[in-house]
């Protein structure tokens, strides 16, 4: 494996150990601890996904005029502050819905701004074969939250100061680890734009892009239907089905990610995805008839199970959609369409969490899982029906027809 992609996926799992722990830490803290209803579960979720919502854009378009990897080292430092303050508040017994708000917002803001460099320098450091480690980061990158998640598992035990400041520590490590990431070649210069004028540019080069748009298109209802599902609907299961609390949230949460972790496997032995497009709607479907499982009454062990099949089917469609994106974007255009991928996915998220929480205290939890089964498989249908998206094919797939036909 080459030096610039080992140190790269070593930051990025350090940096994602601490996602992990978060994962299961801010849920926790909001439907246990606090014991807010499903309403104000669904607000706080919504804030903590909302400067990515605000921002993610404007962090494309910064990890396209800066260097990624610089930019990164600074990002993760930057990070690490916010769980310190966070570890003292705990300790002082200041503890409030508010401060957690404040605390998801924070996050969030410089998460907006380090996703789309670190989509971008992935290309950069990856290779040729793009799918392929595609496939490996997805991995890397839940392979690792299950670390957090199992830090999180004993937040009853360790309390929440010293799970922050383990956060803290791992992200001041991610930067180390990213500086040792070679010196990347200097790009050809860009002309300059002013910084609306140059989104406005991601933008519209997903807009017409036959790959690209239905790609996000659906990213975009995964953020709305799933990952409003993951966040809301499985920690007030945990809670109100259960009767759990951080074990068992971060029991959910790893479930799921195992799930993912062994797609991802199974697909880096398969090799290369001829129809990345075909398999990215199968699997979405899949996932959806695979959630409709948790309206019924399922003992606990059963519920996980569930939870896992979910995963593997996300892990599926997530590889999917990431490959068809990668490969489609421009390199002086990466992280602004990078930027527009992650907005599909985080845009959704806030409307998805505040729609769930508050269907499900109109409906009961149960209930509730109709609406992202009935919503996902809408618009699969429509993708299928009015899109290109079924017949997108991998970039190496494209090489060979044209070579066949010449």
């Amino acid at each position: 494996m080459d030096t610039g992609l080992r140190w790269y996926l070593t930051g990025t799992a350090l940096l994602l150990i601490p996602g992990g722990i978060q994962m299961v830490l801010f849920p926790w803290l909001v439907t246990v601890v606090l014991l807010e209803t499903p309403t104000r579960v669904g607000l706080a979720q919504m804030a903590a996904q909302l400067p990515m919502l605000l921002l993610i854009l404007w962090g494309g378009w910064l990890g396209d005029r800066v260097d990624q990897r610089r930019l990164l080292i600074g990002l993760s430092c930057a990070m690490a502050i916010p769980p310190m303050v966070m570890a003292w508040v705990f300790h002082a017994g200041h503890f409030s819905y508010t401060l957690l708000i404040a605390w998801a917002l924070v996050g969030g803001t410089f998460a907006a701004f380090v996703q789309p460099a670190r989509d971008a320098l992935l290309n950069r450091v990856a290779g040729a074969d793009i799918q392929r480690i595609v496939i490996l980061a997805v991995g890397v990158q839940f392979g690792v939250q299950i670390i957090g998640f199992a830090l999180g598992y004993n937040a009853d035990v360790l309390g929440p100061s010293v799970l922050l400041i383990i956060m803290s520590t791992l992200m001041i490590g991610a930067a180390l680890a990213t500086s040792r990431i070679p010196p990347l070649p200097q790009r050809a210069p860009t002309k300059p734009q002013q910084p609306l004028q140059a989104i406005a540019e991601g933008i519209k080069l997903v807009w017409h892009d036959r790959a690209l748009a239905p790609a996000i298109g659906q990213t975009f209802s995964v953020g709305i239907f799933f990952a409003g599902t993951y966040v809301v609907l499985l920690p007030l299961m945990v809670r109100d089905l259960y009767d759990g609390g951080s074990a068992e949230i971060a029991t959910t949460f790893a479930a799921n990610m195992l799930g993912t972790v062994c797609v991802t496997f199974i697909l880096m032995r398969l090799g290369r995805t001829a129809r990345p497009g075909r398999v990215l709607l199968i699997a979405a479907a899949v996932s959806a008839s695979v959630l409709s499982l948790l309206m019924f009454d399922l003992p606990k062990p059963l519920f996980y199970a569930v939870v896992f099949l979910w995963g593997c089917c996300g892990g599926i469609g997530m590889t999917m959609s990431r490959t068809i994106v990668q490969e489609a974007a421009r390199e002086s255009h990466r992280a602004r369409i990078m930027s527009v991928y992650s907005l599909g996915l985080m845009g959704g998220m806030p409307i998805g969490s505040f729609t769930l929480g508050v269907v499900t205290d109109w409906v009961g939890v149960r209930n509730a899982v109709w609406v992202p089964v009935i919503g996902m498989l809408v618009i699969l249908l429509y993708l299928r029906l009015r899109t290109q998206l079924w017949y997108v094919a991998s970039a190496l797939q494209n090489e060979t027809e044209v070579k066949d036909s010449s």
